[in-house]
């Protein structure tokens, strides 16, 4: 009974090879004498499709970013900005987000100018902090003299989404390692140094003004006069070794143990189709429009493109001929007559 079925199997397993074969055959066949036409276009637009089919089925994979030495140094900073003696004495009042350009740890004269860096404090609305990710995410690399660092801030990213929309699940991380929402309205309190400001110009270019980001003073009017957010300390302006100084003589003093992480920060790596496209920020819808704009431009244009070249050029060839008889060339070449009569 078992040998009946599988021959019964195998019988119709070469009858369904054979028929494959005999489909694969024609098909070339016919690709070979012309009868079957491939479009480059809607070849690229069926590929498009099927990846984004298949794309449900992409493994995901979640890891948590280790600490390395910059954002050890980082991650010293947001504390010590955050130390109830420190906020009281320096701060207007408890820092919720830190944004440093961390340098590279072994460059002696990078870390002497950056320890060197005053530091200011201002206001962000919750909207624009969830901008900040993307500094990080999608133009960390754009960066030559350092590496972007956002203290305070809990998120994820995924480096093959679309640029500028790669930051996901993004939350306030308290100094007690909890993670509370943002609030798009509320307004939050920033320390960085004074890069930070040609950072925002820079992501806010890039995107074209889609993610703007305006520092604010405590009632919400932007600020304009960046040096009135100078942080004062002991002998002027407050200073990234001020803080960085003082902080661990605290600690040893208290007996506590090194510092937790200020941020906590998540790579999901994947081309899975629904993480690819789920939680949009403006950049994201951007591009896509795009895309789908050229894509609707393209599958219009197409039919008429030879029609479009001809007319290109008739008109490219009518306003050469054009030129010829300006007034411009008549009175050049009237001069020159005039010269060879003479």
């Amino acid at each position: 009974m078992i040998r009946k079925i599988k021959r019964f199997f195998r019988h119709y397993l070469k009858l369904f090879r054979r028929k494959i074969r005999h489909w694969i055959f024609r098909f070339l066949v016919a690709i070979h004498e012309g009868e079957i036409r491939f479009s480059f276009f809607y070849t690229v637009c069926f590929l498009c499709i099927a990846f984004l089919c298949i794309g449900f089925t992409f493994n995901t994979d979640v890891k948590k970013e280790a600490p390395t030495v910059d954002s050890a140094l980082g991650s010293e900073l947001t504390q010590a900005l955050r130390h109830s003696e420190s906020r009281n004495r320096h701060t207007e009042t408890a820092v919720d987000v830190t944004l440093f350009l961390l340098p590279n740890a072994e460059d002696e004269n990078a870390l002497s100018s950056f320890y060197n860096s005053r530091l200011y404090g201002f206001y962000l609305t919750g909207k624009e902090i969830t901008y900040l990710p993307e500094l990080y995410a999608s133009l960390s690399d754009s960066f030559v003299y350092g590496t972007p660092y956002i203290g305070g801030l809990s998120f994820s990213y995924n480096p093959k989404r679309f640029i500028y929309n790669r930051a996901t699940d993004i939350s306030l991380y308290t100094k007690e390692s909890t993670v509370n929402q943002l609030s798009k309205d509320t307004l939050y309190y920033v320390v960085g140094t004074e890069s930070v400001f040609s950072m925002f110009h820079y992501l806010s270019e890039r995107t074209f003004h889609l993610l703007n980001i305006q520092p604010k003073d405590a009632y919400g009017s932007p600020v304009s006069d960046y040096s009135e957010r100078l942080l004062l300390g002991a002998g002027g302006s407050l200073t990234v070794a001020d803080v960085y100084n003082r902080y661990p003589s605290q600690n040893r003093n208290a007996s506590i143990a090194p510092a937790p992480q200020a941020t906590d920060i998540i790579r999901c790596n994947s081309l899975n189709t629904s993480v690819l496209f789920t939680q949009l920020n403006p950049a994201g819808y951007f591009l896509i429009g795009c895309v789908l704009l050229f894509t609707a431009l393209a599958a219009i244009v197409r039919p008429h493109l030879r029609r479009i070249i001809i007319w290109f050029r008739l008109f490219m060839f009518h306003r050469r001929k054009r030129a010829k008889f300006s007034l411009r060339t008549r009175i050049y070449s009237a001069r020159i007559a005039k010269r060879h009569v003479a």
